[in-house]
């Protein structure tokens, strides 16, 4: 790991989204809590002003994997995400950020009207 990306003993390794509007959310967030830092660009990883914590940017769904694995001590990623995961990971705070709209979707060819329809095939 190159000194660009390393993360200094004793920070706290810190996983949040890289890009998305659950990025954008996390980072209004992080600001609003007085978290400072600078991303270089095409860089994962940046330091924190002022707090021993170094942010990592991954994929939203690699984060429940990574806090599972032990690679970071925390992240934020969609409920979603740790259920699919198959890690096991502690769920500190729902942050409420989120929402996930499920849709049911079927060719236009076949005429699926009713959803019943569906059911054992």
């Amino acid at each position: 790991m190159s000194a660009a990306n390393a993360s200094p003993p004793g920070n706290c390794k810190f996983a949040i989204p890289k890009k998305g509007r659950l990025f954008e959310k996390v980072n209004q967030m992080l600001k609003g809590a007085g978290l400072k830092y600078h991303r270089e660009h095409r860089l994962d990883v940046a330091l924190c002003k002022d707090l021993p914590i170094t942010l990592v940017f991954l994929p939203a769904a690699d984060i429940a994997k990574y806090v599972g694995e032990g690679n970071v001590d925390i992240g934020i990623t969609g409920i979603d995400i740790i259920e699919e995961s198959n890690v096991e990971v502690d769920q500190i705070l729902k942050l409420g950020i989120g929402q996930c709209k499920l849709c049911v979707q079927a060719p236009v060819t076949k005429n699926i009207t009713d959803l019943s329809t569906l059911a054992g095939g």
